[in-house]
């Protein structure tokens, strides 16, 4: 990295990783921990753009994450399906809303949105008292 020494001081959005983690419950998922790594400036503005969903507004935060949930698994994106709902437990989303916002997903995107998601649930749901 070209800007500064390493994690913790402050320039180039090395930092904002610790930031986004800690707004996101403590927990960072891969994807932004690849892009902190490689293209540290990128993080500034996804920190930025973030605010929308770390805070409420006239939607509270686990609805938001919720209906992120909903759209990553519509889109398909099996890597972002664990990282929503994760986030979206933190703010206090139950099993019983986070297989919600996967059924709305499967009734507007259609069967293969469960194939898609029923791998980071379960991983989730594995997870959920530990």
């Amino acid at each position: 990295m070209s800007c500064g020494d390493g994690p913790g001081n402050g320039c180039c959005g090395l930092n904002k990783l610790g930031q986004m983690s800690q707004e996101m419950g403590g927990y960072a998922p891969d994807t932004l921990k690849s892009i902190s790594e490689l293209d540290p400036a990128f993080m500034d503005t996804l920190h930025t753009m973030d605010r929308i969903m770390v805070e409420d507004g006239a939607l509270d935060r686990k609805t938001k994450r919720l209906m992120a949930l909903s759209c990553v698994t519509v889109r398909m994106c099996e890597d972002c399906i664990y990282a929503q709902a994760r986030v979206a437990k933190n703010y206090g989303a139950t099993k019983a809303e986070i297989l919600e916002a996967i059924n709305v997903a499967v009734l507007t995107g259609g069967m293969p949105c469960w194939s898609v998601a029923r791998k980071g649930i379960s991983r989730l749901f594995a997870e959920w008292d530990d």
